[in-house]
């Protein structure tokens, strides 16, 4: 067989499967793997995290309460929504 007859073959088989769409095996679609969900600590069950951006002299403040008060920031912020809560006749959390 000549390298053009080779290249006529080839070319053939392309455009068939250019025209019919590979068949799709029941099986594959079934073996596809599902994520897995992730474990959520005990501590953070019913809670939503959020960010924020704050002034470099802000956050330098936080850390230094954070020492002095010997608490972890999360109970700082909590803190603070309760009084930006109480502030507007919301109830407070926690």
């Amino acid at each position: 067989m000549t390298a053009s007859q080779q290249v006529n073959k080839l070319r053939q088989a392309m455009q068939g499967m250019a025209t019919s769409p590979a068949p799709v095996a029941d099986e594959a679609v079934a073996e596809v793997p599902r994520a897995k969900p992730y474990a959520v600590a005990p501590s953070r069950r019913g809670k939503r995290a959020f960010t924020g951006h704050i002034d470099e002299v802000a956050f330098k403040q936080l850390r230094l309460l954070k020492v002095e008060l010997d608490r972890p920031i999360q109970s700082l912020l909590e803190e603070a929504l309760n009084d930006l809560f109480r502030k507007y006749s919301k109830s407070a959390i926690v």
